[in-house]
């Protein structure tokens, strides 16, 4: 991956990337993100190899430990109610790590689909193999992969630069201010973080478990881009092929056996584009509502406390969640984009120039496109921008609906 990156200062330069092989690229991007999941336990590109071992283990030790403290955290706190949404809104944050990517290791987002990653990872892989060699759907990929990386960069940044803010505020508060303070609002049980000794365990417990939030984070958002932002690819293969197709049926001498393959092959990726898309509404639909639902909630009560308390320490996992929610939501424009980029493609295409049945066969899949397979919000919306601005529309009601009722 170091190799990669340092070989390419500019972002896409054609000619560089003509030269590579999208497949190398794509197993040294996987080789990155095993890293991550090798650090968590979560290791399931090991295939049949895979088992829970000791860093298995520790993660969902701590994500049953982190579901203790915030029980008891809210119970100990029972008298100030600010304190209590303050520990609330970091139980969407569990609600998060048992369904989607694990914040501490993926305990229903990924473990218990173990062989569905397995085979998307041998599919993807497979496609790499098919089209490397094509100069053309070569460089589509590679731009694919490409793109994820840095997206995936961009995010190592911003985790890291919000993991290392969590343990600069307690430095900050007690050298400025002389307070002593926790890095989380959240409590061990029958452990005084007001004694040097509890405080010292409590930190270190709650240090660990941000540390391993991060390294869940990033590799459960990787694998996530992964699987949906290669649609990039596949559409782009899809426009090739429409493309060749155009300049068969240009040719003086038109071989009308080609064209009918030609014709075939478009219809079958077009199928399996369809099937790709049905996979990962399947696949996420349960896990993209628990992170809308329980995001709406953290971020109403965050933003509550931090106005009511002005507790600014609490600003960097308000910009964290907001930043998990938007990033849902540009996948699933994205998503929509090339959809809308496929059904042009084929509308566009010199489909008159084919014979009666092969205009037939175009004309059944340029139906199907017009009806494509979005990521939905548990079937409930779509998930796209228009949805992440009626999503901030409603946090906002709820944070005033709140003030309103304090004052």
């Amino acid at each position: 991956m170091d190799h990669f990156l340092r070989t390419h200062v500019r972002m896409y330069d054609e000619e560089r990337m003509a030269r590579l092989c999208s497949l190398d690229i794509f197993d040294d991007m996987i080789s990155f993100l095993r890293i991550f999941l090798d650090f968590c336990g979560a290791d399931v590109l090991l295939m049949e190899k895979f088992r829970w071992n000791f860093r298995t283990w520790l993660c969902f030790w701590v994500l049953v430990s982190f579901t203790i403290c915030l029980i008891y955290t809210i119970t100990y706190s029972s008298e100030n109610i600010f304190a209590i949404m303050d520990t609330l809104s970091l139980s969407g944050i569990a609600l998060q790590g048992a369904f989607k990517r694990g914040v501490l290791i993926y305990m229903h987002g990924a473990l218990t689909r173990v062989k569905y990653y397995q085979q998307k990872y041998i599919g993807v892989r497979a496609m790499y193999i098919q089209f490397c060699k094509e100069p053309d759907n070569n460089l589509a990929l590679s731009k694919c992969v490409l793109t994820i990386t840095y997206i995936f960069r961009f995010f190592l940044l911003i985790y890291a630069a919000g993991g290392l803010a969590y343990f600069i505020i307690p430095v900050y508060m007690l050298v400025v201010h002389q307070k002593v303070t926790l890095i989380l609002h959240l409590e061990l049980p029958f452990v005084d973080p007001r004694q040097l000794t509890g405080y010292i365990v409590t930190t270190i417990y709650q240090g660990v478990m941000i540390i391993l939030a991060i390294a869940g984070i990033l590799a459960a958002d990787m694998a996530i881009m992964i699987l949906v932002l290669h649609i990039f690819g596949i559409v782009d293969i899809f426009s090739n092929k429409i493309k060749e197709l155009d300049r068969m049926v240009d040719c003086a001498n038109v071989n009308h056996e080609a064209v009918r393959r030609k014709v075939t092959e478009i219809c079958i990726i077009h199928r399996e584009i369809i099937k790709y898309e049905e996979d990962l509404d399947e696949c996420y639909h349960t896990t993209v509502f628990i992170q809308v639902m329980s995001s709406v909630s953290c971020l109403s009560m965050a933003l509550f406390v931090v106005y009511m308390t002005r507790d600014w320490t609490r600003v960097m996992f308000i910009g964290a969640t907001f930043f998990q929610l938007l990033e849902f939501c540009i996948l699933g424009t994205a998503l929509t984009l090339k959809n809308d980029q496929a059904r042009i493609a084929l509308y566009h295409s010199k489909w008159y120039l084919l014979s009666i049945s092969d205009q037939q066969r175009l004309k059944f899949v340029l139906h199907r496109s017009q009806n494509a397979v979005e990521m939905t919000i548990g079937g409930l919306a779509l998930l796209n921008m228009e949805t992440f601005v009626a999503i901030m529309k409603t946090i906002y009601s709820y944070f005033t609906m709140m003030i309103t009722f304090i004052e």
